[in-house]
């Protein structure tokens, strides 16, 4: 029968396992990382499922030390104390994945069958990859949160970060995607390198080429001393392309070229240079539509979409909001006199009820703002001032369309459909330009039209 051995220093969580897939599997224990590493030099089990932290050796170290000596034996991490931190260590150091406590039986027993699948398959493939991750790294932690989905994506960078591969980072306006980015570089093997971020959206259309790429002197009006782009002064590290899908089409040709063979030009240069940069980009915008219109090249699109990372919206991981607004009170609270420290049940009430279109930039900026105008120490449900606005999508939003198209009609509107679409379109661009503090190229973003399209609503206003 398969082994399996059950890791933990709770004797009745051992014994939950062994009741609960006695019958399938032959169930070892051990009470910490010591004894499992012990147990698997005596006779090595099918899986193993382990918690992380034990006494006298914990999980994560415990691991570390398996995937040394026995790569190819899965590894199944377990705690009761999920956080981002040690998912993404988990998946870099090796494991095979990351449960959280308290979890459904089934769900597990179908990450069970899957390892032992790989690890049969891996065995009749004689494919042994040994220990592919770097140890030691003195990680900062910057993802806030213990959602599911949270967990999910931080699995995944574990995942992805040795790899040299490109990665294409997705997700609305203000999710955090240059944060996934940096968590990416600092579980890399390029962690000590050179790491630069270019948030494509910002720089001036005419300045893109040389910007990235570099020029010699007199290349163009103004060029009087030569420049090194941001590819050659990234050799060896990492570039991390923000809003990718702004690049104009000169320019991901260029991009194409480096990510092909490593090579480029200056501007006024006909000399090739090399470099070996690996890119991460990001977008909230989707990159099949605008190469079907012809605005992003598809054979660049395919190249930077080795891998992908998708990031949720708040609304999607509203269980993180009390700890994600723990965290900027923490952060900013003591920038004022007397400092704030706090927030009350009914203020988390009201924030929880948000839409939060603008996702974690809008929270920080909400509670940025909620902590300069506080009238004490705690904030209260009165230190923010937004209504509370149902998710798009609710009863309550469809409710309030209805309403009003009821209103257009009976009031005998001679164009109701053209007065509601521009009244909708009115409230969303100044809702966009309020969350990104009148930053015209964000708030675009946000509502995923090209800055142009904005600038020309806002003329005819």
């Amino acid at each position: 029968m398969t082994t399996l051995l059950v890791v933990d220093d709770e004797k009745a969580v051992r014994y939950a396992f062994e009741r609960t897939f006695g019958e399938e599997y032959t169930i070892r224990t051990a009470e910490n990382g010591m004894q499992a590493l012990e147990e698997i030099a005596r006779d090595e089990p099918s899986v193993v499922l382990m918690d992380i932290r034990m006494p006298t050796m914990d999980g994560l170290t415990a691991l570390r030390h398996i995937k040394i000596s026995n790569p190819q034996l899965p590894v199944i991490m377990v705690t009761a104390f999920a956080d981002s931190a040690s998912a993404m260590q988990a998946m870099k150091d090796g494991a095979f994945d990351y449960v959280a406590k308290p979890f459904n039986n089934a769900e597990l027993r179908d990450i069970l069958t899957k390892a032992l699948y790989a690890s049969k398959l891996q065995a009749k493939l004689n494919c042994d990859c040994g220990h592919l991750w770097q140890e030691g790294a003195n990680d900062k932690e910057c993802i806030i949160g213990t959602s599911p989905a949270i967990l999910s994506m931080c699995k995944k960078i574990g995942q992805i970060a040795q790899s040299d591969l490109p990665v294409l980072i997705t997700g609305e306006t203000g999710v955090g995607k240059e944060l996934a980015a940096r968590a990416i570089i600092q579980h890399s093997k390029r962690n000590t390198r050179p790491f630069l971020v270019v948030n494509c959206a910002s720089l001036p259309l005419e300045l893109v080429e040389s910007e990235l790429f570099g020029y010699e002197t007199g290349a163009f009006t103004g060029a009087g001393k030569q420049r090194i782009g941001r590819f050659e002064q990234c050799h060896g590290g990492t570039i991390f392309l923000d809003e990718i899908g702004e690049l104009p089409l000169a320019a991901q040709a260029k991009v194409l070229r480096v990510l092909q063979d490593g090579t480029f030009e200056r501007l006024g240069s006909n000399q090739q240079l090399k470099t070996d940069v690996r890119l991460l980009a990001a977008t909230n915008r989707n990159l099949e539509h605008l190469a079907s219109e012809r605005q992003f090249r598809l054979d660049l699109l395919h190249r930077i979409n080795v891998l992908t990372l998708s990031i949720p919206p708040l609304r999607q991981r509203l269980n993180d909001l009390p700890e994600l607004v723990q965290y900027f009170l923490f952060r900013y609270g003591k920038q004022v006199a007397p400092p704030v420290t706090g927030v009350s049940d009914n203020a988390i009430k009201k924030l929880m009820k948000h839409a939060w279109l603008g996702n974690i930039r809008e929270l920080e900026n909400t509670i940025r703002r909620a902590i300069v105008l506080a009238r004490s120490t705690i904030l209260g449900k009165e230190d923010f001032s937004f209504s509370e606005v149902p998710v798009a999508g609710e009863e309550g939003f469809q409710q309030a369309v209805n309403k009003q198209i009821d209103l257009l009609i009976h009031a005998d509107e001679s164009k109701p459909y053209k007065h509601l679409l521009t009244e909708v379109e009115n409230i969303l661009i100044k809702k966009a330009l309020d969350l990104c503090e009148g930053n015209q190229v964000q708030a675009a973003h946000l509502l995923g039209i090209n800055r142009m399209t904005l600038r020309k609503k806002l003329g005819s206003a």
